[in-house]
C-alpha cells in the first residue's frame, strides 16, 4: 500500500507554545524575538493586568520567544509525559533525532541502551531518514519536478509559509521531513506498524507529526533530560567519542547524520549533485528576512533549493534540545564537525559518484509513501494593514508599560485616602499585632542568642588559656624526660638489670607528653575556628536584633 502525507494549508491550532500568566511581566522580549508578526496580541486578565498572549492560530511554534524570556513567562509542550505512560503497555519504536549526540553528549549511547531495555520495541537512526530524505530530494529533482524550491525540513518555516504566504505553499518541497522518511521506513519496510515516538530537539515537529500521522509522540531531550533528573536515572559518559551505535533491523545513517547542522541539506545535496545550487540560512535574525527575499526574487533567478532553518546554530541549537548555558554553541559546533568526520568515513558511493544507501533505498521504498503533498489553498495572505495595525497596538502598550515602569514614584496625594470599613480596620490592626508580636518575639530571641555567644566567648577565652598554659608545662616536661632519659641511658651508676626499666618507664612518659602536646595544638586551632564561627554568628543575631527593632518601630508607627 502507497500512503501520501496530504498535508492542509490550514493552520493547526494546537498549543505548543503557551503563556505563564503569572510570571508574565508585559516586557518587549517575547515580541521582539518572534518572527511571525501576527502571533502576539496585548490580553486583559480578569484582574485588570495586561499581559502578552499568544494567538495559536498565527504562532509557527518556533520556540524563539522560550529562549529569549528571562521571566519564565512562556513555555512550550511536548509528549514526554503521555509517551512515558504508554512505553511498555503498546509496541512502540523510538527514532533518535541525530542532535542527540550534541544534546546528551557522551552519554548519549547509554540513553538509547537504556530505552532497549525498558519497553522500547526498536532504537532506530534518524540520521538514516535523513539519508533517505536526500534520496527523495534527489530523485525529484533528476525527475524535474522539485526546483526553486524551499526546504520542508524545519516546521517553524513551513507554518510560516502557510500563514504569510499559502499562496506560495507549492514553493515548498513536496517531501516528508526526514524523522517521517524514518518512521515511513520503519513502516513499509521493517515491518513494524507500532506506534513512533521520536527523540528531538524541537517542540514544532509536533505539527508535521500530527499532520502528516507518521509520528505520534515528539519527546523532546529537554523534557527527557528532567525526566531522568526527577527519576534519579544517571548515565556515564563513554570512555570515548564513538559516534557508533548498533542501532536495530538496520545500519546506521552516515551523511544525513549532520542535518542537524546549518547547511546539513544543501551539503548532502551537492555533494551527490555538484552542478545543483544550493543556498542556507539560519536563525530567526536572519532566516525570515532571507526567507522573503528568497520568496520575491523572479524565479528563473532563484537558487535551486534555499534551506531555512529557524534556530541559530540548526537543529542541535533546538529550544527543547537543552536547557540554557547547558552547552555552548561552540561545544555544538565540535560535535557536528565530529559527526561529519564520522559518516565522511562510512560513506560509500558508486561509480557514478551517488552514495551507494540510494540503491538500497531504491529496492526498499516507494518514492510516493515519501511525498508530502499541500492542499492548494485560495486563503490571502494577512493584509499588510492587518500586521501594521497588530504591531502598532504591541508596540503602544509596550511603550506605556516602559514609561510606566521608568517614572519616578508620585509624590503622596493631599486628598486623603476612602475610609475603610470596620472590617477592614479590624484585620489591619489585627495583622500589625501579629507582626509586633512577631518582631518582638524575634528580638529577644535575638538578646538571649546575644547573651548565649557571650557566655560561649568567655568559655572559649577560658578554655585557650588552659590550652596554653598546659602546652607550655607539656614542654618542659617533654624537654626534661628528654635530658634524664638521655642520661640514664648512658649512666654507669644504675644496674644493668633496673637500667632498662627505667629508660623505658621515662620514654613512655616522653610519648604521652608529646601526644598532649599535639592533642592542645589541635584543641587550640578548633578553638580558634569555633571563635571565627561565633563571630559570624554574632553578626548575624545582631542584624535579626536590628531588623526586628525596625518592625517593631515601623509598626508603632502604623
Amino acid at each position: 500500500m502507497t500512503y501520501i502525507s496530504v498535508i492542509s494549508c490550514e493552520v493547526n491550532t494546537m498549543s505548543i507554545i503557551e503563556t505563564n500568566f503569572e510570571r508574565c511581566v508585559g516586557c518587549r522580549d517575547c515580541v521582539g524575538a518572534c518572527p511571525s508578526p501576527l502571533a502576539n496580541y496585548v490580553k486583559t486578565l480578569d484582574d485588570g493586568r495586561q499581559v502578552i498572549e499568544i494567538d495559536e492560530s498565527k504562532c509557527i511554534a518556533c520556540g524563539e520567544c522560550v529562549r529569549r524570556c528571562t521571566h519564565g513567562g512562556r513555555d512550550y509542550n511536548d509528549d514526554t509525559e503521555k509517551f512515558f505512560k504508554a512505553l511498555g503497555d503498546r509496541k512502540m519504536v523510538i527514532i533518535a533525532h541525530p542532535s542527540i549526540k550534541a544534546a546528551f553528549g557522551k552519554k548519549w549511547q547509554a540513553v538509547l541502551r537504556w530505552f532497549k531495555q525498558n519497553g522500547s520495541d526498536g532504537i532506530y537512526d534518524g540520521a538514516l531518514g535523513s539519508d533517505i530524505c536526500t534520496w527523495s530530494y534527489c530523485k525529484q529533482i533528476d525527475a524535474g519536478t522539485t526546483r526553486k524550491v524551499v526546504s520542508q525540513h524545519c516546521p517553524a518555516i513551513v507554518r510560516y509559509m502557510e500563514i504569510y504566504h499559502p499562496d506560495q505553499i507549492g514553493d515548498v518541497a513536496p517531501i516528508a521531513s526526514p524523522m517521517s522518511c524514518e518512521a515511513v521506513y520503519i513502516r513499509d519496510y521493517i515491518k513494524k506498524n507500532y506506534a513512533v515516538a521520536v527523540l528531538s530537539p524541537c517542540p514544532a515537529m509536533k505539527l508535521e507529526f500530527t499532520e502528516s500521522g507518521h509520528v505520534e509522540y515528539n519527546v523532546t531531550f529537554k523534557r527527557l533530560k528532567e525526566h531522568f533528573h526527577r527519576q534519579r536515572i544517571e548515565f556515564r559518559d563513554a570512555d570515548n567519542d564513538s559516534m557508533l551505535y548498533d542501532f536495530d533491523d538496520q545500519a546506521q545513517g552516515a551523511m544525513g547524520g549532520i542535518y542537524s547542522a546549518p547547511g546539513g541539506l544543501r551539503y548532502n545535496l551537492v555533494i551527490n549533485d555538484p552542478g545543483l545550487v544550493a543556498v542556507s540560512s539560519d536563525g530567526v535574525d536572519t532566516v525570515y528576512r532571507d526567507l522573503e527575499e528568497y520568496l520575491s526574487t523572479d524565479r528563473d533567478k532563484r537558487a535551486d533549493v534555499f534551506e531555512a532553518l529557524s534556530c541559530a546554530g540548526g537543529c542541535g541549537m533546538g529550544i527543547g534540545a537543552f536547557d540554557k548555558d547547558d552547552v555552548s554553541p561552540l561545544e555544538i559546533k565540535s560535535i557536528h564537525r565530529k559527526v561529519e568526520i564520522d559518516a565522511r568515513s562510512r560513506r560509500k558511493v558508486s561509480l557514478n559518484g551517488l552514495d551507494k544507501q540510494f540503491k538500497l533505498f531504491e529496492d526498499r521504498l516507494n518514492p510516493r509513501s515519501l511525498a508530502r503533498k499541500f492542499e492548494n489553498c485560495e486563503k490571502e495572505p494577512p493584509a499588510k494593514e492587518a500586521i501594521d495595525r497588530n504591531l502598532a497596538e504591541l508596540e503602544a502598550f509596550l511603550a506605556a508599560h516602559e514609561s510606566k515602569a521608568e517614572a519616578p514614584a508620585a509624590a503622596p496625594s493631599p486628598t486623603p485616602a476612602p475610609a475603610a470599613d470596620d472590617g477592614q480596620l479590624a484585620a489591619y490592626r489585627e495583622m500589625i499585632e501579629r507582626m509586633t508580636g512577631s518582631a518582638a518575639d524575634a528580638k529577644q530571641t535575638s538578646d538571649t542568642l546575644s547573651a548565649e555567644i557571650a557566655g560561649l566567648r568567655e568559655q572559649l577565652g577560658r578554655l585557650d588559656n588552659n590550652n596554653k598554659q598546659s602546652a607550655s608545662i607539656a614542654s618542659i616536661m617533654e624537654n626534661i624526660l628528654a635530658k634524664v632519659t638521655d642520661f640514664c641511658s648512658q649512666s654507669t651508676s644504675l644496674d644493668e638489670n633496673s637500667l632498662p626499666q627505667v629508660v623505658s618507664i621515662l620514654e613512655k612518659l616522653k610519648a604521652a607528653m608529646t601526644s598532649l602536646s599535639t592533642y592542645l595544638g589541635d584543641a587550640e586551632a578548633a578553638g580558634s575556628a569555633i571563635e571565627g564561627s561565633a563571630d559570624s554568628l554574632q553578626a548575624g543575631i545582631a542584624r535579626l536584633g536590628d531588623v526586628s527593632a525596625d518592625m517593631m518601630n515601623m509598626n508603632s508607627g502604623e
